[in-house]
């Protein structure tokens, strides 16, 4: 099958990214996740993301029960990063697995 490039040429390692790509969510793979630490003694953390936009929705999977008592929620996502919102403590140790999960 010929799929023309941009340039009108075909290039056969685009054509396999997109494969790829397709592949692993189809196996449930994302490249749109991430980790983040709740900053200590603030009621806000900023997390960069490049794949982050506007309205994007973030899941968050605590990695510790002084995590899971943080209950952090999303207050804001723009693009490249997003504030989640969560309780002030001195603990270091609330840490999150996230994903980006944005609507087509």
């Amino acid at each position: 099958m010929k799929m023309p490039s941009k340039s009108g040429a075909f290039d056969r390692s685009e054509l396999d990214k997109h494969v790829d790509a397709i592949g692993d969510l189809v196996t449930g793979a994302s490249h749109a996740v991430g980790d983040l630490v709740l900053a200590p003694d603030k009621t806000q953390t900023v997390v960069k993301n490049r794949l982050c936009t506007a309205g994007t929705m973030i899941a968050y999977s605590p990695t510790s029960a002084s995590a899971a008592a943080a209950r952090p929620w999303t207050v804001s996502s723009e693009n490249g990063q997003f504030t989640v919102g969560h309780d002030s403590s001195a603990a270091t140790d609330r840490t999150f697995h996230y994903e980006l999960r944005r609507r087509g």
